[in-house]
């Protein structure tokens, strides 16, 4: 009869009930991409309002924004590079490598980069000529998007349990 002894050291042990814990944590938290709840421009309104508006238009106020989906074409242009990642992190949870709330902190920041790239970079309808001669008033850019970069700024990240 041929045998193979297998021998595990207590510290082999713990590592291995260590990975094991940090593994039933990833399935017991998601990652929330979002704007600020807090966060409110100079006018009082929301950002997370404004956001929404910008992403979609709006006819409000008797002011026609046009929709600039600077939201879904970060998420849409970068989506396999956001599972590839999360792939990698989550094999490097499972090898001891890196923490469970390290793989969703890394992802996040990667998405909030993404998003901050698309508002910052991307091609949108131009800005109404009212618009724009108010911004010159203000001395602030004629930019889709950018005024006081509050809304760039009010990106942020949370890992939550579900």
């Amino acid at each position: 009869m041929i045998g193979v002894k297998v021998q595990f050291s207590t510290s082999s042990l713990k590592k291995f009930a260590d990975i094991e814990k940090q593994l039933n944590l990833l399935a017991q938290w998601k990652l929330v991409v979002q704007f600020n709840e807090d966060n409110v421009e100079a006018n009082g309104q929301k950002v997370e309002l404004i956001a929404m508006w910008l992403e979609y238009g709006s006819e409000g106020f008797n002011v026609h924004y046009p929709a600039r989906p600077f939201w879904r074409t970060a998420i849409d242009a970068n989506m396999q590079r956001i599972m590839n990642r999360f792939i990698f992190n989550a094999n490097q949870v499972a090898q001891g490598k890196m923490q469970a709330r390290q793989c969703f902190e890394d992802i996040g920041k990667q998405i909030v980069q993404y998003i901050k790239k698309s508002i910052e970079q991307g091609s949108w309808a131009d800005l109404a000529e009212s618009t724009i001669k108010a911004k010159e008033r203000k001395g602030s850019g004629t930019k889709p998007l950018i005024d006081t970069r509050t809304m760039v700024n009010s990106l942020e990240y949370i890992v939550k349990e579900i």
